[in-house]
């Protein structure tokens, strides 16, 4: 098993009071095997990135469980530790890459020096890999020059990614790799992932808000709702039976483009504030399956045929 992560806590703490935004998380993911999380925006999916990396930012703190790869826990690992493994075991692909790119700097270049920070290697060599790298995901050599701005969004995402595997991680965790991107060049991005996958053997962890795209790809989908993972399953499972109320309504409101008419299906109500959530289940408000109980407590994980839901409709 590649990445273990057990009962795992992330707080903000704020003048407000604290945010839970992610609370009692607990997954498993093997080598070469793409995990798919998604949910409503402020679900915690992105804090699960960042927690995974240890990069949640202040006032934000993980305050309880393990995250370990390779069996080494990296919630008690020194700042100097991390940096060591981050880049080089675990590399993260952030949502906007103009952002994550320096304008001022050729894109060639970004990634020759993200080679020499962490591995002991001639520039000459460095920059023979980069170019090698920009081939791998799509991008003509002759690009090698250019900054950032003469690249278009997908072109720009397809650097980013190349700078994550340019030292050969594990890992990858995509943190909403496709938006704004048109839908071809979404479709362009999710098979880059699963090249990484089948021909590398890189584990990825996409995070997205939308389900429909990474059913395509996605071995196993984590389904997050203000701060818990409600669903667990293998993806053509989740897809033809989904057991969380929260995960049905989210497969219900994907359009079918197959249907001339069809009546769009969305989910009433809004997700919770993480300063003050409801109690019982948080998902009650706007569940059509919620019973008494689920007004009252929370309801527990359970494992059934080797899928792990959270809800009171599988029992205590």
């Amino acid at each position: 098993m590649l990445l273990e992560i057990e009962d795992l806590h992330v707080y903000y703490f704020t003048k407000r009071g604290v945010v839970r935004a992610v609370e009692g998380v607990s997954f498993e993911l093997d080598r070469a095997e793409i995990l798919g999380i998604v949910g409503e925006s402020g679900s915690g999916k992105s804090t699960l990135g960042l927690a995974i990396m240890n990069l949640v930012p202040s006032p934000g703190k993980i305050v309880r469980g393990s995250i370990r790869l390779d069996g080494k826990d990296l919630t008690k690992m020194s700042e100097k530790e991390l940096r060591d493994i981050r880049g080089k075991e675990i590399a993260m692909v952030f949502q906007d890459p103009m952002t994550s790119l320096d304008p001022l700097m050729r894109i060639g270049d970004q990634i020759v020096e993200t080679i020499l920070a962490h591995e002991d290697v001639s520039k000459e060599e460095a920059k023979r890999r980069a170019l090698e790298l920009l081939e791998e995901v799509g991008i003509s050599r002759d690009r090698f020059n250019d900054y950032p701005h003469q690249l278009s969004g997908g072109m720009r995402q397809r650097v980013m990614i190349a700078m994550a595997i340019s030292l050969n991680p594990k890992l990858i965790i995509a943190d909403e790799p496709t938006t704004a991107l048109d839908v071809i060049v979404q479709d362009q991005i999710m098979e880059l992932f699963s090249k990484l996958r089948d021909e590398f053997g890189v584990a990825v962890i996409l995070i997205s808000h939308d389900l429909a795209l990474e059913l395509e790809v996605s071995d196993k989908i984590g389904v997050m709702y203000a701060g818990w993972l409600m669903e667990l399953s293998k993806s053509e499972e989740l897809a033809k039976k989904p057991l969380n109320p929260y995960a049905r309504e989210l497969l219900k409101a994907i359009p079918n483009v197959e249907l001339e008419e069809q009546e769009l299906v969305s989910i009433p109500g809004s997700p919770p504030d993480l300063h003050d959530p409801p109690k019982g289940c948080r998902f009650h408000p706007r569940c059509p399956d919620a019973m008494p109980i689920c007004f009252k407590e929370e309801p527990p994980t359970k494992s059934i045929d080797g899928r792990l839901v959270k809800c009171w409709l599988y029992g205590g």
